[in-house]
């Protein structure tokens, strides 16, 4: 393939600022620099992960200094820190509001990069539906205003797992541009998840964020991408201008191929760049020496490998393909009843009762917005005997890279 998508991989041990900026700079400069994305007086956006009000060393979100970092390298090129934009709308069910950003800002560490780089925090909550006509499932998406002006988006995604789409790098973190308090209802309309994947891919292909740089150093493996959710030492930061290529090299690093994440799945059914390892041309470390070993993916990882076979797909699957869907379950030694669980449910199967949470499996769709949000990480995923059996037998609840 001509005019290959390029990945640059560089170590990276700690967000010690001086460290932190000769990795960048490294990373960027292997793809062509800032200056191939950036010019001066360009109306420039920053896009990190904003999940939830999470502290930095939950890795949850993009790491504070890292998105310091950025902002600082692009002010050496354009010369102002003036027309830079921290944009984000945090996770699904939170109401989309200036003070809920406040907090977000706040306890995620960005308030005071604000201060210190002199950027800007975007607190317009103003958003506005967009027509897709090349959408392949959707053709129009609400979007938060901030990001429609921009002439360039910097999608600054973090390393993380995540219990619905296997992984969360730079294609998942682009959900982030749809107001929060609207998520849940896309999670309802593409309940299953092929079809939630393909949904993230039309909007990729709409809003088109320009730049990736990952925030790899420290990350997340298990059922993430929230508090429920385990934080690993990775090391890396990964750049490109092509976000789903960013993610099947990231999905290379912890031991798993593009077709058991289903939105590289979705994005290689259509041929899109980016989405096959082999398409792809690697720049700095090499992937054999930055593979991670014994990785935790979350516990739905892998199931779809059943319906490749056509006996499988045809006669077994629909006789257990409840058992192999994991459910949400609450531990009530961390569990608040701070009611966020049921807030951000989209099909309303989660309640109180007997002053404890409650599922109503019946009803509930298994997008995990419970587990995501949990400020306690108090809501784990979880199988039936006979789908830990199935899966643990065919190396596939829970498991990681053996690399």
């Amino acid at each position: 393939m001509k005019n290959k998508p390029k990945v640059s991989v560089v170590r990276c041990e700690s967000y010690d600022k001086k460290v932190l900026s000769d990795a960048i700079g490294r990373c960027t400069d292997m793809i062509g620099g800032l200056s191939k994305f950036i010019k001066p007086g360009s109306n420039i956006v920053i896009k990190p992960n904003l999940l939830s009000a999470a502290l930095p060393e939950n890795a949850v979100t993009t790491h504070p200094v890292f998105v310091e970092t950025v902002i600082e390298k692009i002010s050496e090129i354009t010369g102002s820190s003036e027309n830079i934009t921290i944009v984000d709308s945090p996770g699904a069910g939170i109401p989309y509001t200036k003070n809920n950003l406040k907090k977000v800002y706040e306890k995620t560490g960005l308030a005071d990069i604000s201060k210190k780089a002199g950027c800007k925090l975007n607190y317009n909550t103003e958003y506005s539906s967009l027509s897709f006509k090349g959408g392949k499932v959707i053709k129009k998406f609400e979007v938060i205003n901030p990001v429609l002006g921009a002439d360039i988006i910097i999608n600054l995604p973090k390393f993380k797992t995540h219990d619905l789409t296997v992984i969360t790098g730079a294609v998942k973190n682009i959900f982030g541009v749809v107001p929060g308090f609207l998520k849940p209802g896309y999670h309802a309309r593409f309940n299953r998840v092929e079809d939630f994947s393909d949904m993230l891919v039309d909007l990729v292909m709409l809003v088109k964020p320009g730049l990736t740089i990952m925030d790899g150093i420290l990350g997340i493996e298990g059922d993430g991408p929230g508090m429920s959710g385990t934080p690993r030492k990775i090391g890396l930061i990964l750049a490109s201008e092509n976000p789903f290529s960013v993610d099947t090299v990231m999905a290379k690093i912890i031991g798993i191929g593009e077709e058991l994440c289903p939105t590289l799945a979705a994005a290689k059914n259509r041929g899109i760049k980016g989405s096959a390892i082999g398409d792809i041309e690697l720049l700095g470390e090499k992937l054999d020496e930055v593979a991670l070993s014994n990785f935790i993916l979350p516990k739905n990882a892998g199931r779809e490998e059943l319906i490749k076979n056509n006996f499988a797909r045809n006669y077994i699957l629909p006789f257990i393909r409840n058992s192999l869907n994991p459910y949400p379950y609450v531990n009530k030694n961390k569990c608040t009843l701070c009611e966020t669980c049921v807030k951000v449910c989209p099909p309303k199967s989660v309640f109180i009762k007997n002053n404890s949470i409650k599922f109503d499996y019946k009803k509930c769709i298994r997008c995990f917005c419970c587990s995501e949000m949990c400020p306690e990480g108090a809501i784990v995923l979880k199988y039936s005997l006979l789908g830990n059996f199935i899966l643990n037998k065919l190396s596939w609840a829970g498991k990681g890279s053996k690399s």
